[in-house]
């Protein structure tokens, strides 16, 4: 017979007739949960047989003094490496600067039995954990931890209400750069897009199209990759076949921005002569690449910064609400427009 699955802090919540930031309040023992809700919730994790940790200890007391960051391993180098980073050294910098030692923890997505078994082992008394795409089955295990977390980023247009996120304005960012299109008097606007599917992409997608219809203005083809240099030159590709005359084009990445300018050079359409061509991020790639590309910017080493007090707060005063913050996006112009 198999065995059932392991009973979880939202299994609890829903038993007890709670939410799951009140659930996992009442087991570890704040003094801001009503104490008939203590002892409801208590009851339901006996029944179902749920597992408290050391974790809630640790928070309760203050004792460790350090909260984790959590960051998937694979995202540290290469291309991933500014949106991880950036994001680690804003944190890192707020909690240092409030004597709080911050404990890196790396995912490896394979094995995440030993991360978790860190986290509710009562080591660190919080989380900031740095979401990627590919890290997105990480955010449904370490949301059902115990212990205060705040997500640096939004993988999902949904969430849920009990998890506090820190992301960028990827919708009012598309808008920026479709504004910085037309406002160039361009009118045949395509985009090489981020993945279909991926709550940034389409944020940004939607928001370059909100803004074209604001100016009554039809979009190009739409054409999706992956946020990689290689799928931004076969987006590019595929949108010059589709229309030959674009004018205009947003990469829903500085590096498929750069895929992009390869296209447009090898088939003799000059940037920005011809074509304007507007990225996303403002990473270096953006700085350095010729032409010099005008790019949304994302304020990633404050989406850390801001994660960071988030979590601090809680730990300030465990009631503090859960909150969704996005953090306003700008326009780096450049050459490429």
């Amino acid at each position: 017979m198999a065995r059932s699955a392991r009973p979880t802090l939202l299994d609890v919540a829903r038993a007890a007739g709670v939410s799951r930031a009140t659930a996992s309040r009442a087991l570890a023992g704040l003094p801001s949960v009503d104490g008939d809700l203590v002892r409801r919730v208590r009851a339901a994790a006996a029944d179902l047989d749920y597992r408290t940790n050391t974790a809630a200890r640790a928070l309760r007391s203050g004792a460790t003094g350090s909260v984790a960051l959590v960051a998937p391993s694979s995202e540290l180098e290469g291309q991933g490496g500014p949106f991880v980073g950036a994001p680690l050294r804003g944190a890192t910098a707020v909690l240092f600067a409030r004597s709080v030692q911050p404990v890196l923890l790396l995912d490896d997505g394979r094995d995440r039995a030993p991360l978790l078994r860190y986290l509710t082992s009562g080591h660190v008394d919080a989380a900031v954990v740095v979401l990627q795409r590919e890290s997105e089955p990480l955010f449904a295990e370490l949301g059902d931890l115990p212990l205060p977390v705040v997500f640096v980023g939004r993988p999902r247009a949904t969430m849920d209400e009990a998890l506090t996120s820190v992301d960028s304005d990827h919708y009012g960012g598309g808008r920026l750069a479709a504004r910085a299109l037309l406002e160039a008097g361009r009118r045949r606007i395509a985009s090489v897009a981020g993945p279909a599917g991926y709550a940034p992409a389409d944020a940004r997608t939607r928001g370059f199209r909100d803004e074209l219809a604001a100016w009554d203005v039809a979009p190009g083809p739409v054409v999706h990759g992956s946020f990689s240099m290689s799928s931004g030159a076969s987006a590019a590709a595929s949108v010059l076949r589709r229309d030959p005359a674009v004018d205009g084009l947003f990469a829903g990445s500085d590096l498929m921005a750069l895929g992009a300018l390869r296209v447009l050079e090898a088939g003799g359409r000059r940037v920005p002569d011809d074509v304007s061509v507007v990225g996303f991020d403002d990473t270096v790639v953006a700085e350095t690449c010729d032409p010099p590309l005008t790019s949304v910017r994302q304020p990633l080493r404050e989406l850390g910064a801001r994660a960071a007090e988030l979590v601090l707060e809680v730990l300030a005063d465990p009631r503090v609400e859960p909150q969704h913050v996005v953090l306003p996006t700008t326009l780096t112009a450049r050459e490429s427009v």
